[in-house]
């Protein structure tokens, strides 16, 4: 992103700021098995994951809104995070997905799955 916001103006920021906040959440279809969803619930919990991106998990400023995303998305870059071959600004969860197991993953992928990620 960078090299192509390098040449952006600040009008030219605020008006694609703009335009991507006026865009209506459209979740994809995604199958939610509720025990691993509970389960996932359970970790997340746990793992204190609203103390970054808040109460239903919606996001605030850089950190990113975890409920209502892709499933295949959210699956791949926990799994990234564990593996460290995604890195995140200030390594929180690179750090945070290191206790994750597999099973762990994907029950917190079918939780963040089931909230509705619209504010």
């Amino acid at each position: 992103m960078s090299p192509f916001a390098a040449n952006l103006s600040d009008a030219d920021m605020a008006d694609l700021a703009a335009y991507y906040a006026a865009q209506v959440a459209r979740p994809r279809p995604a199958t939610i098995d509720p025990a691993k969803a509970a389960a996932g619930e359970r970790l997340a919990n746990a793992h204190h994951c609203t103390s970054c991106h808040r109460p239903g998990l919606v996001g605030y400023e850089q950190v990113p809104r975890l409920a209502g995303q892709d499933a295949t998305y959210l699956q791949r870059l926990l799994r990234a995070f564990k593996a460290q071959t995604a890195s995140d600004l200030d390594g929180a969860m690179t750090m945070s997905a290191q206790p994750l197991s597999d099973s762990d993953i994907e029950n917190l992928v079918h939780y963040l799955g089931s909230l509705d990620g619209r504010q």
